[in-house]
């Protein structure tokens, strides 16, 4: 197994525990980008072209990139909607600091637990949310849907990935469902098992919350 493969595999094994995942990501964030290019790490650049599918060329959206680690799909939606004014929170201090040194972003904040933040008494409202690589297996679970729809204002849009092997297991689809069939989102759009990394595929989606 490459070291890459090796990094990829061992951020699935953190059991959802904060300070582990934030120690190895510490750890991770200097060859991060280096060796998710080399899993082929697709995630990025579909999440940008979902969201891309409801901003006009020319938009100035309000973007949350929720676990935004180094950047990258706020870099690769920024490159396609120059205009978004993009907010990327993260877990680690050291993912984060990546992302602020790319200059995609107006602020990156780290040592920020999305389910905090999510939460009434805090929670700034987006036009869009972005979530790329985050809710996956040993980081964050189903309940990272409902916190993603909480930090987006009515009418505004969720773009996310997760880990097709995730997605089943945490019933992902079934709880994308319930939510539309509540009328508390629609679905723009949805790509069950697309490209993800070399060993394996994700789920899609782009919602609009309603």
């Amino acid at each position: 197994m490459s070291d890459s493969s090796a990094h990829a595999d061992g951020a699935l094994q953190l059991n959802g525990d904060h300070d582990k995942i934030a120690s190895y990501y510490r750890d991770w964030a200097s060859d991060y980008d280096g060796d998710m290019a080399a899993e082929g790490f697709t995630s990025p650049v579909i999440v940008a072209g979902l969201a891309a599918m409801v901003t006009q060329p020319n938009a100035t959206p309000v973007t949350l990139d929720a676990g935004c680690g180094t950047g990258l799909v706020g870099r690769a939606f920024k490159q396609r909607r120059p205009g978004a004014v993009i907010t990327g929170v993260d877990l680690t201090e050291d993912m984060a600091q990546k992302a602020r040194e790319s200059g995609a972003y107006a602020e990156v904040f780290g040592n920020v637990d999305l389910l905090e933040y999510a939460k009434p008494d805090q929670r700034p409202l987006f036009d869009l949310v972005l979530c790329s690589g985050t809710l996956t297996l040993g980081h964050i679970g189903i309940e990272g849907v409902d916190a993603l729809l909480s930090l987006t204002q009515r009418g505004g849009h969720i773009a996310f990935s997760v880990r097709r092997t995730h997605s089943l297991d945490a019933g992902y689809p079934d709880r994308i469902a319930e939510l539309a069939a509540e009328k508390s989102v629609e679905i723009i759009s949805e790509l069950i098992n697309a490209p993800y990394l070399e060993n394996g595929g994700a789920d899609y989606w782009l919602l609009r919350r309603l």
